[in-house]
């Protein structure tokens, strides 16, 4: 089986890690974008020239074309996709050891308890075959 470079497996890691609170970061920067907290102008009442300088409403970003909004909404999309794409073994392995905050079993401890009916080397072919699939997707070299 192929290898896996280790910062792109960790990188691929941390986003699986955040897959279950996706909508929320989703909903909160939707938020964000909806409400910009805009700071009090101490000098609102000194005369000047009437011209505003106001940031805000000269970089106001849509919600269409905000990044880091698009780039959370891509990520859960591809997860979604790809956990699809693979079997129920690896499924099970995916979300036990990479997307629970606190995971119960190791892939051994899933093969002892029968989460999973497969071997050791088997079950690592899986997880390293997932992982390259979404380096695929990410455009990450693996």
């Amino acid at each position: 089986m192929t290898k896996i470079k280790k910062t792109t497996f960790n990188y691929i890691w941390e986003i699986l890690k955040d897959y279950n609170d996706v909508d929320e970061h989703i909903k909160r920067r939707i938020e964000e974008l909806r409400y910009p907290h805009r700071e009090t102008d101490l000098n609102a009442d000194i005369k000047g020239t009437k011209v505003r300088y106001d940031s805000q409403d000269i970089f106001l970003i849509t919600i269409e074309q905000d990044a880091r909004l698009a780039a959370l909404e891509r990520n859960k999309r591809i997860i979604t996709e790809t956990l699809e794409e693979f079997d129920q073994d690896t499924n099970m392995i995916i979300r036990e050891l990479y997307m629970k905050k606190r995971p119960q079993y190791s892939i051994q401890g899933l093969i002892s308890n029968h989460k999973i009916f497969i071997g050791r080397s088997k079950a690592s072919d899986l997880r390293t075959a997932f992982f390259i699939e979404l380096a695929k997707k990410f455009n990450l070299d693996y």
